[in-house]
């Protein structure tokens, strides 16, 4: 049984092929009739999906509000109240079915991250949670680096949420709107360049907006909008995945607000070296988060919900940020390198576009007291990178 049931004509068929695409790439199983084997009956099967599916999406276009089979399989939909249309072309919709609120994909390319396809996602989330959902956000591996030699998760002083994703995990501050730390995996041996034609920062789909920084407030901010994790450094393994893990790198959970000096020149610099060294050792664990303090610039504004709810939003910037890096080492051992940034100092310092990275360089034991963090034994326990 697949989650969607896929309506749509044959001659849609090209159009229907990107969105099935994207439905699976975010967990969702798609029957759309590729799934009857030859010699099978057709009508049967089709029965069957439809009867147990738990949401129907119907495609509309010239072709399908003519076609008797669509019209019968959105009627269904709409009976077991499952029925998500979308519009592919600007049609007048059959009877009956010009009430239900339609997404317009007439002008739909293909990017993941259109306000129309964060809607649709969205909705679908509401109907029907992804079955498939672990393997497309399995989360960070603890045993990436070593099965028998775990590294776990560092601990954390407040509220937290853990965020799976493909290659990597968010550890939410949910009174923050900003993560405590990614926690990822990469395989330098196995990176891909994926095509950077629709990137964009945009809401996780799947996830309430209370969880997540938005545009609005970094817009008012004066601050770029940082990876904890670059894309670059998650973009491996087949290039589906590597695809699908470029998407997620720009969800809003990774954002962090950064000065265009440090994440323009010092933080890249950062990233540059651990992603060389993923290179070099083949393997890196790794995790990069702010550091949270009483003391952060406050940054008012406004964030607008549904049904006119507005919450009148008081942000706090972070000061610093930190990256601890792990490979594997002789003996079963691990090397560890930690880095601590502190973005208000270094502004006010008039530190250069270029760095030494060793100058920023700290103890695990220094970095547990500054981000209020406790890192797993296994890492007390390594050598220095």
């Amino acid at each position: 049984m697949a989650d969607i049931f896929l309506s749509y004509t044959h001659i849609d068929r090209p159009r229907a092929r990107p969105l099935v695409e994207l439905l699976e790439s975010n967990g969702w199983t798609v029957w759309w009739d590729r799934g009857i084997e030859p010699g099978m009956p057709w009508h049967p099967a089709l029965e069957t999906e439809l009867a147990k599916c738990r949401a129907v999406v119907v495609l509309w276009s010239k072709s399908s509000v003519k076609s008797q089979w669509v019209c019968r399989e959105a009627r269904a939909g709409r009976e077991k109240g499952a029925l998500v249309p979308i519009l592919l072309e600007t049609v007048q919709l059959p009877t009956g079915f010009a009430d239900v609120q339609a997404a317009d994909l007439s002008r739909w390319k293909g990017e993941p991250n259109l306000d129309e396809i964060e809607a649709l996602l969205r909705r679908l989330a509401n109907l029907v949670p992804p079955s498939r959902i672990d393997t497309v956000r399995p989360g960070y591996d603890p045993a990436f680096l070593s099965k028998k030699r775990l590294i776990f998760l560092p601990g954390v002083t407040g509220a937290a949420a853990v965020l799976r994703y493909l290659h990597f995990t968010v550890v939410m501050n949910p009174a923050r709107r900003l993560a405590h730390y990614v926690a990822y995996n990469s395989d330098g041996a196995k990176f891909v360049n994926v095509s950077r034609g629709f990137d964009r920062w945009s809401a996780d789909p799947l996830l309430p907006a209370s969880l997540q920084m938005n545009l609005q407030l970094l817009r008012l901010s004066g601050y770029d909008r940082g990876h904890l994790v670059a894309r670059a450094t998650t973009c491996w393994g087949e290039p589906r995945a590597a695809s699908i893990s470029a998407q997620q790198a720009f969800y809003w959970p990774n954002v962090v607000p950064q000065s265009p000096r440090l994440n323009r020149d010092w933080w890249l610099a950062l990233e540059q070296w651990e992603r060389n060294m993923a290179r070099e050792k083949d393997r890196l664990t790794g995790f990069s988060g702010p550091v949270f303090s009483d003391e952060d610039k406050l940054l008012g504004g406004e964030v607008e919900f549904e049904h006119g709810l507005i919450a009148y939003d008081t942000f706090r910037i972070p000061h610093a940020y930190w990256k601890v890096v792990v490979v594997a080492a002789p003996r079963g051992k691990y090397a560890v390198a930690a880095y601590l940034m502190d973005q208000a100092t270094m502004l006010a310092q008039g530190v250069r576009r270029k760095i030494g990275l060793a100058n920023y360089r700290v103890t695990l034991a220094d970095l547990e007291k500054a981000a209020q963090l406790r890192f797993p034994k296994s890492l007390h326990e390594a050598v220095a990178l």
